[in-house]
């Protein structure tokens, strides 16, 4: 429900933005806030996976300081990479003001903005809270971000709006949505009495990783975290680096187009896409209960309910996307709706595909699901900068619908390749 509200809100906050200060101040915005969650991401470790996949079996079986051992690796590597993040950022924002598009009046505003990566690593408070089933409370946090945000805009209708005035408001929603989602994790834990003992084990875990006894002491889980981190990193490509190419290319004005456009499409698409949050954690159970023929059908089930939804929901936005658009700027740009339809294709594609990333890092398959996203990488990046600069604005939807096309069919035929092993793994005697 939160997520479902937090689409309209979240275009209503840009639609005012983009009324007070304009596309091209929008568009300013939207880079800092790309190239922001981009490092985030780049350095984030996707620590929630670890929760899930080394936590849930100590969990089960009441083991507490195991699991605070895995928690608090987590929490470690979360810190560690927002540490990261925050001044690889600013010393790029302040030192490549230009090579990001950014006009220099903008350098001190922008290095300032990167201390949001701090709040963007908010992985072990994810994990933890999937790992609950509490999906009440992860879909506030984005909630509690877009509300913040129209709140500010709301109050410069009064206050006077400005460049440096918008970035604080997104930084202190950033700041407020991780307190927020840091306080329901560390209360889920408490109601548990899973924190009894945790600065014990905060500090064993930080003499376990510096005498190199983590990995022995469960096996793999180096690899999977780095392996883990690369494919979240190859995944993001399509948002956030895909609006500071657009912005570099073409300008501001341009790059929130296609914030917008993107918003709209994975607004659209976001009541179909509310299920994947649920997948992760499902999966693991009927993986370690070895369910896999279960688990199989389940993945199949999820793509063919949620793709013929999201077929439906591409053929309404097709008719309403004109007065939509219209509404929410004001302006017209002709590229803009074509591409927002060729993103929520895009979007629609990767509703199909939806469980098959999560079904091969449930089967301990993450080195396919990054060849897969590498591959999908080297694809994307050199398209979108030769249909940016050929077609515009309008070359970026069809770069980005090619890119996730392949994607899906890589990561299809990877899955229908290990399907015969892990049927044989079921019938294994335990």
């Amino acid at each position: 429900m939160g997520r479902a509200v937090n689409a309209p809100l979240s275009l209503a906050q840009i639609s005012l933005t983009i009324h007070l200060l304009g596309s091209y101040g929008f568009g300013l915005i939207a880079m800092m806030y790309a190239f922001a969650r981009m490092v985030g991401d780049v350095v984030d470790f996707q620590s929630w996976q670890v929760v899930l996949h080394y936590g849930v079996g100590p969990l089960t079986r009441g083991e507490r300081r195991s699991f605070q051992h895995i928690v608090a690796f987590s929490l470690l590597l979360d810190l560690m990479s927002g540490l990261v993040g925050c001044m690889v950022g600013m010393g790029i924002a302040w030192f490549g003001t230009s090579l990001l598009g950014w006009p220099p009046g903008i350098r001190l505003v922008g290095t300032i903005y990167m201390v949001s990566v701090l709040f963007m690593t908010t992985a072990t408070a994810t994990g933890v809270l999937r790992l609950f089933d509490r999906y009440d409370r992860l879909a506030m946090q984005g909630t509690v971000a877009t509300i913040c945000r129209v709140i500010g805009v709301l109050a410069m209708l009064v206050l006077g709006s400005s460049i440096p005035r918008l970035a604080a408001i997104w930084m202190m929603a950033e700041a407020t949505a991780w307190a927020f989602l840091s306080g329901f994790a560390i209360r889920e834990l408490r109601v548990r009495n899973l924190l009894k003992g945790f600065s014990f084990s905060l500090r064993l875990t930080v003499a376990d990783i510096v005498r190199g006894h983590m990995g022995r002491l469960h096996p793999g889980i180096w690899r999977f975290v780095f392996a883990t981190n690369f494919t979240s990193t190859l995944a993001l490509t399509f948002g956030h680096l895909g609006t500071l190419m657009v912005g570099c290319l073409l300008g501001p004005a341009s790059a929130g187009y296609y914030r917008l456009a993107s918003q709209i499409a994975a607004g659209v698409a976001k009541p179909v896409t509310l299920i994947q949050t649920t997948l992760y954690p499902e999966m693991a159970r009927m993986w370690r209960d070895k369910a896999t023929g279960r688990l199989y059908r389940l993945c199949i089930q999820i793509a063919l309910s949620g793709g013929v939804v999201g077929c439906v929901i591409l053929a309404v936005a097709f008719f309403l996307g004109h007065p939509l658009f219209r509404l929410l700027t004001g302006e017209a740009n002709p590229q803009a709706v074509p591409v927002m339809l060729w993103l929520l294709a895009a979007e629609i594609v990767t509703v199909w595909g939806l469980p098959l990333e999560p079904l091969l890092f449930t089967t301990r398959r993450a080195g396919a699901a990054i060849k897969a996203r590498a591959l999908e990488t080297l694809l994307f990046l050199p398209s979108l900068f030769f249909m940016v600069r050929w077609y515009g604005l309008g070359g970026a939807g069809p770069a980005t619908l090619l890119a996730t096309i392949t994607l899906i069919g890589l990561q299809l035929l990877l899955v229908l390749e290990a399907r015969p092993h892990d049927a044989a793994r079921d019938a294994a005697p335990c």
